[in-house]
């Protein structure tokens, strides 16, 4: 019997190509994710202790400059987090689109595998049934050849 051939293994790699290509690129867009969530929390313990400092400043008499200066700064910290909160929420979409193109390519891969697999079942079968096909041809001649 002739060796066993999938007929759709080309479109099995390139699915599996596919596949490997989405998951790298699900990787990528949550490493950019990760860094804006660290960019945004690094702002937000700024704005922290900026606020925290001005307390500082408020109970000692000398430093009322240096207090307005850091107060002027808020407004444009809490404009960068606004920002990085927006570019947070674009990043999570980006994922989510990739997360699920990737969930996409790998139920069409597994399609193709499930298909291997029956075909590769079926051949076994085919493979055995031929096998016992000339078991019993072998054993036939030889009953024939005893009882002549």
């Amino acid at each position: 019997m002739k060796a066993f051939r999938f007929k759709l293994q080309t479109k099995l790699d390139i699915c599996e190509r596919q596949e490997q290509m989405a998951r790298e690129e699900l990787q990528k867009k949550i490493i950019i994710r990760n860094q804006i969530r660290e960019e945004l929390q690094s702002l937000k313990k700024q704005l922290y202790s900026l606020q925290e400092s001005i307390r500082e400043h408020n109970s000692c008499q000398g430093q009322f400059h240096l207090m307005l200066i850091k107060r002027r700064y808020i407004p444009v910290i809490k404009e960068q987090i606004h920002k990085t909160q927006k570019k947070l929420a674009q990043a999570e979409a980006r994922v989510e689109e990739a997360r699920l193109l990737l969930l996409e390519r790998r139920r069409d891969t597994r399609t193709l595998e499930k298909l291997k697999d029956k075909a590769w079942h079926r051949y076994l079968h085919e493979l055995l049934l031929e096998e016992q096909k000339q078991i019993d041809e072998l054993a036939g001649t030889a009953h024939h050849r005893k009882s002549h």
